[in-house]
């Protein structure tokens, strides 16, 4: 039987946005190695809050990237997604695209897609977490 955790990454303040976008890769990352260090069994759930940012760089989008390629993560929700960082990520493929001629991303990616959810805030996606 797998463990599971349920990590949240949120900024309260915006310094400067690349400042602020650099915090959120640092704990993505800093959450995926914690998880590695304590154990190969542990089902992750990585909650997002994205609804300070109508922006988002290529290193945060990389490090989506490499958090869906990861086999135990079980569900990155993506919350209070503003509409152009929704077409950024849909335009990179982390999200699906709307229609059927834009990129898809990398097969990886693609392959992997199922396990993004948006949610509008971070307690809507705590919600779909609760078995009752």
């Amino acid at each position: 039987m797998s463990e599971e955790r349920v990590c949240i990454i949120k900024t309260e303040e915006i310094t400067t946005v690349k400042e602020s976008l650099d915090q959120i890769k640092t704990a993505i990352i800093d959450c995926m190695t914690v998880r590695k260090d304590e154990s190969k069994n542990l089902d992750m759930f990585l909650f997002v809050d994205l609804s300070l940012f109508n922006i988002i760089n290529s290193s945060v989008i990389g490090v989506l990237g490499s958090v869906l390629m990861d086999p135990s993560i079980r569900l990155v929700g993506l919350c209070g997604v503003q509409p152009p960082v929704r077409e950024i990520l849909t335009r990179f493929g982390v999200l699906p695209p709307v229609t059927t001629n834009q990129f898809e991303g990398h097969e990886n990616i693609k392959n992997n897609r199922h396990k993004v959810v948006t949610f509008e805030t971070i307690e809507q996606g705590l919600d779909c977490l609760d078995p009752t």
